[in-house]
């Protein structure tokens, strides 16, 4: 069940918007309450879980600290542009790699499957006035559907799967909780790696992974964080 919660009148437009898009979807979750407050609204679940994104505000997930193309550790995995900087992002999630790759001048088309995180992801967009924003964009689509059936070149491909924890010794932050119930968990990671390296499409793909975990296939090399590890394959 999906309930539109209008707060406020001059975000009508947008709730119509949102409820025709997400319609389709209604039977698809237990419970969401979506509230329209702000330019950019905020989901909850039946617990008061709540989480939004919003490009433009949130400072602390969308503006961090940017050493530049050559340094950042992710940057240095996907070639540092020397590969060329046009990016696919297969699972956009909240957006937070795909702004900050963004940020430091790749474009970046990120693919989301969920259709309530797509729909905040493009209304985060449309809302954000930095200069970034044209190097940014979002498809609604399944991860090997795109890979499959774009035309659109691109240099790198990036992925970063979701993975159920092995431990409940910390739970992550409350969003989070919502966020992970919302869109489960990726267990086609490995069938999607497998597509993405078939297809030859790109030069590089990059897969972001706990330091701890198993790599989904055997990687041609990594870059090393002090708790993310990114696993490099080129074709």
């Amino acid at each position: 069940m999906i309930e539109h919660r209008l707060l406020n009148q001059n975000y009508k437009s947008l709730c119509d918007q949102w409820t025709a898009f997400l319609q389709p979807y209604e039977n698809t979750v237990k419970h969401i309450s979506i509230e329209y407050n702000s330019a950019c609204p905020q989901l909850f679940d039946e617990s008061r879980r709540q989480f939004q994104i919003d490009f433009e505000n949130d400072s602390t997930s969308y503006s961090k600290f940017k050493g530049g193309m050559n340094s950042e550790p992710l940057s240095r995995a996907l070639g540092s542009g020397k590969l060329g900087k046009r990016v696919l992002d297969l699972s956009a999630g909240l957006g937070v790699d795909s702004v900050f790759l963004a940020q430091l001048g790749y474009q970046v088309t990120g693919i989301e499957r969920n259709p309530f995180i797509y729909v905040a992801l493009k209304t985060a967009l449309e809302n954000l006035t930095a200069n970034y924003r044209t190097n940014l964009k979002f498809v609604f689509d399944q991860a090997q559907n795109f890979l499959q059936n774009n035309t659109e070149e691109f240099d790198v491909c990036y992925f970063d799967p979701m993975f159920p924890s092995k431990t409940k010794s910390a739970l992550p932050k409350q969003e989070m909780v919502f966020f992970k119930n919302l869109v489960g968990s990726d267990e086609d990671a490995s069938t999607v790696l497998e597509t993405i390296l078939i297809s030859k499409k790109f030069k590089r793909c990059v897969v972001k992974r706990p330091l701890s975990a198993e790599p989904l296939l055997k990687p041609a090399g990594n870059i090393k964080g002090k708790i993310i590890r990114y696993d490099i394959y080129s074709n």
